[in-house]
């Protein structure tokens, strides 16, 4: 029986070797820093992601009371389980057009933020939330544009497959979301 070496000559062995040393390598793999699991919005048809740990909880969207004098963007208020909520109208505060979904179709997603506003929990009205998945955020690229004007930088990024990644900590801490008692609509 022959050897390997005789089957093939050196220049044709040195290749496999070289190609086996480099197929024998595991993978590179991504740091737990570097990869954010994010529950995925979808509003009309436009896919948002926002960090699973500010994510408190998903509910179908149930009532919303108007609140006079408050900016258009703030839908108004919700009680889940006799605790009130402020709710934010995603669509408007990011500027988008699409078509309005019956009430019934859409899920109120509760966040928290997970540094400086912490103590802050809103909710927004969103179409559907399809699914949680792990994104690297290497794969990120630069957001084309930021929304609308005066926005602060709330997006962090859109992945290959155009998902947008929105830092839930930046629009909590936008200034735009107090609500001014002299504001008039």
């Amino acid at each position: 029986m022959k050897s390997q070496q005789d089957i093939f000559d050196p220049h044709t062995q040195e290749i496999l070797e070289a190609r086996a040393r480099a197929l024998a390598q595991p993978p590179p793999t991504a740091s737990a820093d570097d990869v954010m699991s994010l529950v995925v919005l979808t509003l009309g048809t436009e896919r948002y992601g926002v960090d699973i740990r500010a994510v408190v909880e998903i509910q179908p969207a149930g009532p919303i009371t108007r609140l006079p004098g408050v900016p258009p963007m703030w839908l108004g208020l919700t009680n889940l389980r006799g605790r009130l909520y402020p709710v934010l109208d995603l669509c408007r505060y990011l500027a988008l057009d699409r078509p309005v979904q019956a009430a019934a179709a859409r899920r109120l997603v509760l966040v928290a933020g997970t540094g400086e506003g912490a103590d802050l929990e809103i909710g927004f009205v969103v179409d559907d939330v399809p699914q949680v998945r792990q994104v690297s955020l290497a794969d990120l690229s630069a957001p084309l544009v930021e929304p609308s004007s005066g926005q602060p930088g709330v997006l962090i990024g859109i992945t290959a497959d155009m998902l947008t990644v929105l830092d839930v900590d930046k629009l909590l801490r936008d200034p735009r979301l107090v609500v001014q008692e002299a504001f008039s609509q």
